[in-house]
């Protein structure tokens, strides 16, 4: 072994992180080469949607390239383990140590698996946190929230984004110092009223998709519509991030609901074409507008590739609207199982 490949400052040891799903209320669909956006984003990190994420790492000085095992909720999965070795690939001329050691990855999330929720988006940042921290156990370097947030993108492209807490955009566009490569932490003003915006996730569905988000970017590449995507994206997301500034829940609804529903748009006016929406994702998209209307009160959805329901609304109106999913949009839900989630901080180390 090269003088290299004996100078890690670790043998071994196991490093912990929970990481937190994210929302998009301008849509990222479509992509190009490895990971890159074909329209700019913007979401935000929730808090309790996450995924819990332990590598146990040990030196073995036999080994000739990576060797890993991934565990999903105390369970073998070998599916999984396939899509991870891509990742591995792309990441290894970066961390040259991963053909020294052998990994053990556990994760778990706390809510439901390829429902539509960004999973791949908490597991696949949650990792990158994990073996960017390993790196620096093994040689000393730190890497920068930048860099750990590219690393993410090589997993899935949402994961990038889940790497910080708050409000992020990902994707280049002309109003705004905004990357492809990694996502943005939005450090301009934001108005009282999204700085506490709450998200009540109503569980349709708790089956796996029938289409992965995968093979949904990749339909875009030949889609009738994907100029207008792209413009539509850009134009909403400059909106945005002024009606994030100034507290327009009316402009915020605007565009939320229309990025939800164009999203579903794409999917049925592909080739082939898939529906990811139940007749019950319609049925509460049209109490909320039925509430919204009847009571004046700020409160909208957004929907993922999914057919789960995001009810956005302020913390301020959090009584009435509970209330409301309580009475009538409940008995929509699979088991009447929903999650009760707000803006969060980002990710956390377990120690």
């Amino acid at each position: 072994m090269t003088q290299k490949q004996t100078a890690y400052l670790r043998k071994e040891g196991v490093v912990k992180y929970t990481c937190p799903s994210n929302i998009a209320i301008v849509k990222y669909w479509g992509k190009t080469d490895i990971q890159i956006p074909l329209n700019p984003s913007l979401s935000f990190s929730l808090k309790h949607s996450f995924t819990q994420t332990s590598v146990s790492y040990f030196f073995d000085s036999a080994n000739k390239g990576l060797r890993f095992s991934f565990y999903f909720e105390q369970k073998k999965n070998e599916k999984f383990e396939q899509k991870l070795s891509v990742f591995f690939d792309r990441i290894t001329d970066k961390f040259s140590w991963l053909n020294h050691y052998n990994l053990k990855i556990e994760s778990q999330n706390t809510f439901p698996h390829s429902s539509g929720i960004a999973s791949s988006a908490s597991s696949y940042a949650a990792l990158a946190l994990c073996l960017s921290k390993i790196h620096q156990q093994l040689t000393g370097v730190e890497l920068s929230c930048e860099e750990i947030s590219n690393l993410a993108r090589l997993g899935s492209g949402s994961a990038c984004r889940s790497v910080f807490g708050g409000w992020n955009t990902w994707g280049e566009f002309t109003q705004k110092k905004s990357s492809n490569l990694h996502a943005s932490h939005l450090h301009e003003h934001l108005h009282a009223s999204f700085a506490d915006i709450q998200d009540t996730i109503l569980i349709v569905s708790k089956d796996k998709k029938e289409v992965s988000s995968t093979a949904g970017h990749q339909l875009m590449e030949n889609h009738p519509y994907k100029n207008g995507r792209i413009q539509q994206a850009n134009k909403n997301l400059v909106t945005l991030i002024e009606v994030l500034k100034n507290g327009d829940w009316n402009g915020f609804i605007e565009v939320a609901e229309s990025e939800a529903l164009s999203l579903h748009a794409l999917m049925m006016s592909s080739t082939p074409s898939y529906t990811l929406l139940l007749p019950n994702s319609i049925k509460i998209v049209q109490l909320i507008r039925e509430f919204r209307e009847q009571n004046k009160i700020p409160v909208c959805f957004t929907i993922d590739a999914g057919p789960n329901i995001h009810v956005l609304y302020p913390a301020r109106n959090k009584k009435e609207v509970n209330e409301f999913i309580q009475n009538d949009l409940l008995p929509y839900c699979d088991d009447k199982n929903f999650i009760n989630d707000e803006l969060g901080t980002g990710p956390t180390e377990i120690n």
